[in-house]
């Protein structure tokens, strides 16, 4: 009887631990990963903002493919997409609801009922609204994942300092940035003492491992606040604010895919813009 060859460690992580291990950054030297990160920091705030005032459909979904597109060339398409499964769930309850509960109510009227005070009612222009705001949550979910995968916390760090951001609050964004990693590195060593001691996490949906879930979560959170405790001890044991400015040594500078990124986004802009004209006539 052979042993059983031994599995790789992305195998053998559980497949919810392998979900959020997505969320980190994946080094290159793509269009995107070369932006400076002031410049994708602009981009999200921009992106996210269109996708919050725009509420038509085909400009959204246009969006959506701009990230994409953006992924693809990245070199990113299959670990976007993979990404986007984490907020799959919250998709497909903002479709459902919107779609019983929309604003809009024109066009053809395809389910209606009276339940004690709710009046569920599934129309045409209803569904449409519900799959743009579908899309719009896509779309400020897929731009904050591409930000995270493409942008280094020393490069956050250092565009931060080099825009006067106050130190406690650059600290404080690059540390949130950084600890994705650590807390998904948390999470797969508790998960592995809890499987060592008999605990199956793996198996059953969350309704059946609510128990299951306490032994989980409990251990998470108490290692966070273990962590922050040791940061801040660290911080303050480096004199943390108590000195002069620290200077950077490698200063971030803005090049021509920043300007070709301006350029791309003004671009996109206009052309939302005449896409919802046309959609709103």
């Amino acid at each position: 009887m052979t042993p059983e060859a031994p599995q790789p460690d992305n195998e053998r992580k559980p497949k919810k631990l392998r979900r959020l291990e997505i969320l980190r950054f994946s080094p290159g030297n793509s269009f995107l990963h070369r932006l400076d990160p002031r410049t994708k920091l602009l981009a999200l705030v921009i992106v996210s903002v269109i996708a919050l005032l725009f509420s038509s459909l085909a400009a959204l979904v246009l969006l959506f493919f701009f990230e994409l597109l953006l992924a693809i060339t990245s070199g990113l398409a299959k670990k976007f997409l993979r990404a986007l499964t984490l907020v799959l769930p919250l998709f497909i309850l903002v479709i459902v609801l919107d779609s019983f509960f929309s604003k809009a109510s024109s066009g053809p009227v395809y389910f209606s009922a009276q339940i004690g005070f709710l009046h569920p009612e599934v129309t045409l222009a209803g569904m449409i609204l519900a799959i743009a705001m579908g899309f719009r949550l896509l779309t400020l979910a897929g731009i904050s994942f591409l930000f995270i995968m493409t942008t280094s916390h020393d490069d956050f760090i250092r565009s931060l300092k080099n825009m006067r951001v106050p130190p406690t609050l650059s600290f404080s964004l690059g540390y949130a940035l950084r600890s994705t990693t650590s807390l998904t590195e948390d999470t797969r060593q508790i998960m592995d003492a809890q499987r060592s001691r008999g605990l199956e996490l793996d198996r059953g949906n969350a309704i059946k491992n609510r128990n299951k879930l306490a032994a989980l979560f409990i251990p998470v959170t108490v290692s966070l606040l273990k962590r922050s405790k040791n940061t801040a001890d660290a911080m303050q044991a480096r004199g943390f604010r108590q000195s002069t400015p620290h200077s950077c040594y490698k200063s971030q500078r803005f090049s021509r895919p920043d300007a070709l990124m301006g350029i791309i986004l003004v671009v996109l802009i206009m052309i939302l813009l005449v896409t919802n004209w046309f959609f709103s006539l």
